[in-house]
């Protein structure tokens, strides 16, 4: 009988998000700049004699069932076979709807936990690979195998190509959610190519922060634009912008005094509704297993 065991789900960061071209199918190819925070979701995995997915009490966001977990353990017991059983508990910290990549990060770490259970079995002789279960994660969602991987990358594709990169350590993200929730569908079903404005680029480092869907996101959803102009104000802000299809937003600085000790930052402190975070960011890697 194998222990139960618990494992890290980290957001995703989209320092840059470029929409390349609209494919057949209705999906678009995409070229994105990821890196990810040290904000993440906890799943707990263990053996049961059903399988159950339930939300644990301690979360910070709550919602009545995780679906994209259901369909990964579909996912799973369907192409490996699987008929063992799993009571699988998350905790919920990552904000959804937020451009953060939360469901796709909590399927993702499923999955290496999933893996983890099959290849530790000693009655199967055919482990699955890590390339394997990126093929499975691109089935369930376009930012699943960049979840698996779990480190700062750059996507391009529909998500399936993956080329790791350097995002500078030491450096702090304050990252700011309004508690409002986008469709990244509705997005891209309003999403126009000719509607994407040029603009003075911001760069950091030597990664621009750019995002094709900045405008479509804020006309859906105009308190992204009153966020961003309230990271823009910040004296000693280095870049800013918004992540995926929004809505949250994010600044980058050299230390976090250099925003603790803006006014602006008091003032945001002060919208009740903001979830609001500041940290680092970090290479996770394929091994998220916490205890």
């Amino acid at each position: 009988m194998m222990h139960p065991i618990s494992l890290i789900a980290p957001a995703k960061l989209n320092l840059n998000l470029y929409v390349k071209e609209k494919l057949e199918n209705g999906y678009h190819t995409l070229e994105s700049d990821i890196c990810f925070l040290n904000l993440y979701d906890e799943i707990s995995i263990k053996r049961s004699s059903l399988n159950n997915i339930k939300i644990s009490d301690e979360s910070t966001f709550f919602l009545k069932e995780e679906t994209i977990l259901k369909k990964t353990l579909n996912y799973f017991n369907s192409e490996f076979k699987n008929d063992h059983k799993f009571s699988i508990t998350l905790k919920k910290n990552i904000p959804m709807g937020a451009g953060l990549g939360g469901g796709s990060s909590d399927s993702a770490t499923l999955l290496l936990g999933l893996r983890h259970f099959y290849n530790s079995n000693p009655n199967n002789s055919k482990k699955i690979t890590i390339t394997k279960l990126r093929e499975v994660g691109l089935k369930i969602g376009s930012d699943v195998p960049a979840c698996i991987v779990g480190k700062s990358l750059r996507l391009s594709g529909i998500g399936e190509k993956l080329q790791k990169i350097y995002v500078a350590k030491n450096y702090k993200f304050l990252l700011i959610y309004p508690n409002k929730i986008l469709s990244t569908r509705k997005v891209f079903n309003n999403f126009n190519f000719k509607k994407v404005k040029k603009l003075k680029p911001i760069y950091f480092n030597k990664i621009k922060i750019y995002n094709s869907l900045k405008f479509v996101s804020q006309s859906i959803e105009p308190e992204i634009l009153n966020i961003l102009n309230t990271l823009k104000s910040f004296k000693k802000i280095i870049a800013f912008g918004m992540s995926g299809s929004g809505s949250s937003c994010f600044g980058i600085f050299k230390s976090s005094q250099d925003f603790k000790n803006d006014k602006e930052f008091e003032r945001l402190k002060t919208k009740k509704n903001y979830f609001i975070w500041h940290g680092n960011k970090k290479e996770f890697g394929y091994n998220r297993i916490i205890y």
